[in-house]
């Protein structure tokens, strides 16, 4: 669900149908249903990816993908807590941040190698990055008379997945203004101190898109255009431009159904999908506690709506 600019909520529709051959090529018939876009507390997320992938098989879905923020930390783990969920394909995945002239463009990896170098390469540059970002984010709260040392950022981080590292970033900053007190919520630390184009916000160097989807690729991933609502194009024909723009340097798909995607965006993913030969993908953005209005499995995609590239990568990850 979302908010449209007149501040209504409008639900995001949802595909009921599956054929045959899709239930037998994807096993269990009564998992019907995938959430491809997630995250663990290896990067912004609540949760640890053992955590998720339990709450997953709870909720009886078909697969779900890991896709924590540059960084592929909290695989391990997850891959370990699935052995113990049969019926449950774990989708190995990142989303990966690159530059945009407007709004925010990420791309999720789907079905990647964890262990490729190229992609290790890759999130080495982003990851740095990262952490010479941080310090002067707390530089200017402090300023701004809401001081944080990096202890506390950590803390409200909370413990990173088993034998693995932290990807610090905003999120994390955000939770501890808020444990701190600055902030009635981390919603309002964005809005108000660390979004874009707030008095605490400094940029972090990115890909360019063309590298995103080069290193997804090379890692074996299947590269998707994430949540395109976040781009803000004011039109569909700019939104078309630029995803036609992306499937140049090798986009192979775009998530169509998303927890912030109306009705109408929505539907104009499906086209566009439709029309340049993308794949359809879909999921939650789930979070867990940090962003509790997105529920797991929400918008409900069924495995009949993602076509034979992506019931590929499932099939592979079981």
């Amino acid at each position: 669900m979302r908010a449209n600019g007149g501040g209504r909520i409008t639900k995001t529709p949802e595909i009921t149908k599956i054929t045959t051959n899709t239930e037998r090529e994807l096993g269990d018939t009564k998992r019907r249903f995938v959430d491809l876009h997630t995250h663990s507390t290896a990067s912004d997320g609540g949760l640890s990816p053992a955590e998720l992938v339990r709450l997953a098989d709870q909720a009886r879905l078909a697969a779900v993908a890991l896709t924590d923020h540059d960084t592929v930390e909290g695989l391990d783990e997850a891959c370990r807590a699935a052995r113990e969920c049969p019926d449950l394909a774990l989708v190995p995945g990142i989303e990966v941040s690159a530059s945009c002239p407007h709004g925010t463009l990420h791309l999720l990896g789907l079905g990647i190698d964890p262990a490729s170098d190229a992609l290790a390469r890759t999130l080495q540059t982003l990851q740095a990055g990262r952490a010479e970002r941080n310090p002067r984010i707390l530089a200017r709260l402090g300023e701004l008379g809401m001081p944080l040392t990096m202890e506390e950022v950590l803390e409200a981080a909370g413990p990173a997945p088993a034998g693995q590292r932290h990807v610090v970033g905003r999120a994390h900053i955000a939770q501890a203004l808020h444990h701190k007190g600055y902030v009635s919520d981390v919603q309002q630390a964005f809005a108000r101190w660390i979004g874009q184009g707030k008095p605490a916000y400094f940029d972090k160097e990115r890909l360019s898109p063309a590298q995103a989807i080069d290193a997804i690729r090379r890692a074996g991933g299947l590269a998707v255009l994430a949540h395109p609502v976040h781009l803000r194009m004011d039109n569909r024909l700019q939104l078309e431009r630029v995803v036609r723009e992306l499937a140049g340097h090798g986009l192979e798909g775009i998530e169509a159904y998303h927890s912030d995607h109306s009705d109408t965006l929505t539907r104009i993913c499906l086209d566009l999908g439709r029309r340049l030969g993308l794949a359809v993908v879909g999921g939650s953005d789930f979070h867990g506690p940090p962003k509790p209005h997105v529920r797991l499995g929400r918008p409900r995609v069924p495995v009949a709506a993602l076509g034979p590239a992506v019931w590929r990568i499932i099939d592979r990850s079981r």
